[in-house]
């Protein structure tokens, strides 16, 4: 019985892995596409990065206004409720997409 278990569960996290979309990694499977990584972002600034009650909205922001801020985010440099701790799991070149990304919307 106990074997039968641990073989339903390995069947369900294979089946979980195969169905994560292909689009949300990049060639380099350690690191998510740019819109794999602005989907952690609609959490508090919502689907489309509109903002949300008091979150600002994160769409439309020049591209080197939104890297400085990111950047003054992860250096401590602008304070923040969350984000000055959000902004250093990323680097140079996630703040770069993101800042394409997010004005192209």
């Amino acid at each position: 019985m106990r074997l039968i278990r641990l073989l339903q569960a390995s069947a369900c996290a294979a089946t979980f892995a195969i169905s994560i979309p292909q689009a949300v990694f990049s060639d380099d499977l350690e690191r998510p596409d740019t819109a794999g990584i602005a989907l952690a972002c609609s959490g508090c600034h919502g689907s489309s990065g509109r903002g949300m009650g008091s979150i600002p909205a994160i769409i439309g922001i020049p591209e080197s206004e939104f890297i400085r801020t990111m950047e003054e985010f992860q250096s401590g440099h602008r304070s923040a409720t969350v984000m000055d701790r959000i902004a250093r799991g990323y680097q140079h070149q996630d703040f770069v997409a993101l800042a394409r990304f997010f004005k192209s919307r």
